[in-house]
């Protein structure tokens, strides 16, 4: 298996922002790779896990006392391959409720039409204070 996880960034202390393609486009793998990593007592010194899925990145945050950045990135490597290999199960609770409710559209189109008519009815608010 090829090296997946590359350090993207490492130059403020005891913080490493790696790129895993595994998780771009994926919530449910990133959110794995997060809890599992943050509930794993040998990463223990890693206290903040953060996916973005738009770019593949995992921000890490650790504990100098506990962990080097050479073993925190040791410990997101065995855990990727551990989700690529279907060693972690992906349980129900991993998996966002909210998609299997929602048709595809739907939330954008909602947060669409609320943000309209919040300034449309704002917009009205002021006409009325100025003419007033």
């Amino acid at each position: 298996m090829p090296d997946t996880v590359q350090i993207i960034h490492n130059k403020v202390p005891n913080r490493v922002r790696l790129h895993i393609p595994m998780i771009r486009h994926r919530q449910t793998f990133a959110d794995v790779l997060k809890q599992s990593l943050l509930r794993d007592k040998a990463a223990k010194g890693i206290y903040h896990a953060e996916a973005n899925i738009i770019t593949g990145n995992l921000l890490i945050k650790y504990h100098p006392a506990f962990h080097r950045e050479a073993e925190v990135i040791d410990l997101v490597r065995d855990k990727v391959a551990a989700i690529g290999a279907g060693k972690i199960e992906i349980s129900f609770k991993h998996k966002n409720p909210r998609l299997g409710k929602m048709k595809p559209g739907a939330f954008f189109t909602r947060e669409l039409l609320v943000s309209i008519g919040g300034n449309i009815i704002a917009g009205i608010a002021l006409a009325l204070l100025i003419g007033a």
